[in-house]
C-alpha cells in the first residue's frame, strides 16, 4: 500500500488525555486524518494518559510532560519550541485550562499562523462558566473555535463573548461499524452470562465518570423505585471516579447492589451497549454538551433516556430518538423505564430510529471529514464561519 501524501499538518493540544469523550474525539482524529491528507501530532502538557498511550501505540506521534508543575514558567519555552519545529503546522487546542493560555503564548512565540479551539463542555461543576479569566485573555487570539451543536455555540457566545463569525459547528461523531445492533443472539446470550444478567431482565446501562454531575444517585433511586415491585431488571453502571463509593454505598443502603454491576472502566463498550435495551444518562444542566455516551448507545440500536441538558434535544427527539425527562425527576425515569420494559415494540422504534439519526448525523466519518475541510478552509486563507 502507497504510504499517503500529507498536504497538511496539524498539532494538537491539550492538558492530558484520560478516559472522556472529548478525549475519544481527539484519538479519532489523531488515528483518522491521514485518510484525509492530514498529518497530525499529539502535544499533551502533562502526562499522555490513557487515551495518549493508545494513539501512541498507533504509530503517531505523542509528546508530552512539558510541565513540571502548576508554576512551571519554563512550560511555555518548551513549548514554543516544540511548536516552532512545525510553525506551519496548524494548532487545534482542546479546552484544557493549562493548554488554552499556554498554546496561544507560546504559539505566537514560534510564530505559528493558525489557531483553532476545540470546546467540548458547556460549563463546569461548581463554576460560573466554562472559561477561567486566563482563558477569556487568550479566547481572541484564536482563529476558529469549535462548537458541537446549535445550541453550544449561543452558549460559547453569551459565555465565552466569542465572535460568532469565528465559530464553526461540528458535532461529535461515532464509528457505525463498531457500535452497531448485534445481530449474533448466541453472543448477546454469552456476554448476558458472563455479567450475570437473568435471561428475561431488562438491561439499563449508564455509562459516565462517576462524578457529582453526572449524578448516579438519580438511577440508584429510580432503580430502587422500580425493584420493589418488579425484580427484572439489571442495571450495568460503566465507568469510575471519586462517587464511585457514595453510589455504591447508596445501592447497598437501598438493598438493590445485588442488581447493579459496577464494570469499571470499560474499553469495550460496544460490547456493553450490544447487550442493552435501554441507556440513561441522568447529568444535570451543566457540563454537558454531545455526549459520546449517549452517541455510541444510540449507534448500538438502544432506546435512550436522558435528562434534558445541554444540546441533548438536538441529538435526539423526544418521543422519536429517545426520550427526555427533566433533571432530577426520579418518578420520570422510572416511569420511562417501566414504559419501555413493557413495550419491546417501543424500545425497538426507539433504538432504530436512533442508529438512523446517527448515521445521518453523527457519523466518526462525518466528524473527520468536516475537520478535514476546516484544516482546508483555513490553510487556503478563507474566512467563513458556521
Amino acid at each position: 500500500m502507497d504510504s499517503p501524501v500529507f498536504r497538511q499538518r496539524v498539532t494538537i493540544l491539550c492538558s492530558t488525555l484520560v478516559t472522556g469523550g472529548a478525549e475519544m474525539v481527539v484519538r479519532a482524529l489523531a488515528l483518522g486524518l491521514a485518510g484525509y491528507g492530514i498529518m497530525p501530532r499529539i502535544v499533551c502538557i502533562r502526562e499522555p494518559g490513557t487515551i495518549g498511550e493508545e494513539i501512541k501505540n498507533g504509530g503517531i506521534a505523542v509528546l508530552s510532560g512539558i510541565s513540571g508543575g502548576r508554576r512551571d514558567i519554563g512550560a511555555v519555552v518548551k513549548l514554543a519550541r516544540i511548536l516552532a519545529a512545525e510553525r506551519d503546522s496548524i494548532l487545534l487546542c482542546l479546552d484544557h485550562h493549562d493548554a488554552i493560555f499556554a498554546g496561544v503564548l507560546a504559539s505566537r512565540m514560534a510564530g505559528q499562523k493558525h489557531r483553532v479551539l476545540c470546546v467540548h463542555s458547556t460549563g463546569l461543576w461548581n463554576r460560573k462558566g466554562t472559561f477561567s479569566f486566563t482563558d477569556r485573555m487568550a479566547l481572541p487570539h484564536f482563529e476558529r473555535v469549535v462548537a458541537l451543536a446549535e445550541n453550544h455555540a449561543r452558549y460559547l457566545c453569551d459565555d465565552g463573548g466569542m465572535d460568532p463569525g469565528k465559530i464553526v459547528l461540528i458535532r461529535n461523531g461515532v464509528d457505525t461499524r463498531k457500535f452497531r445492533p448485534e445481530s449474533d443472539a448466541c453472543a448477546k446470550a454469552s456476554l448476558r452470562e458472563e455479567l450475570g444478567i437473568p435471561r428475561d431482565d431488562l438491561v439499563v446501562t449508564m455509562a459516565a465518570a462517576m462524578r457529582p454531575e453526572k449524578n448516579h444517585m438519580m438511577l440508584v433511586c429510580a432503580a430502587s423505585r422500580l425493584l420493589g415491585g418488579d425484580p427484572g431488571y439489571t442495571f450495568l453502571m460503566a465507568g469510575d471516579g471519586a462517587e464511585a463509593p457514595a453510589i455504591r454505598k447508596r445501592a447497598a443502603g437501598l438493598g438493590i447492589e445485588g442488581k447493579i454491576r459496577f464494570l469499571g472502566v470499560r474499553r469495550d463498550m460496544e460490547r456493553i451497549f450490544s447487550v442493552t435495551d435501554v441507556s440513561v444518562l441522568c447529568s444535570h444542566p451543566v457540563v454537558e454538551t454531545l455526549p459520546l455516551s449517549i452517541l455510541e448507545a444510540m449507534s448500538s440500536g438502544a432506546a435512550v433516556v436522558s435528562t434534558r441538558v445541554g444540546s441533548i434535544p438536538e441529538m435526539m427527539e423526544d418521543g422519536r430518538e429517545g426520550i427526555l425527562i427533566e433533571s432530577g425527576d426520579v418518578e420520570a425515569l422510572a416511569r420511562s423505564l417501566q414504559s419501555l420494559k413493557k413495550d419491546p415494540g417501543l424500545r425497538m422504534a426507539l433504538g432504530e430510529n436512533a442508529r438512523k439519526r446517527v448515521e445521518k448525523d453523527f457519523s466518526e466519518s462525518g466528524m473527520l471529514k468536516a475537520y478535514a475541510e476546516l484544516f482546508s478552509r483555513i490553510a487556503e486563507g478563507g474566512k467563513e464561519g458556521r
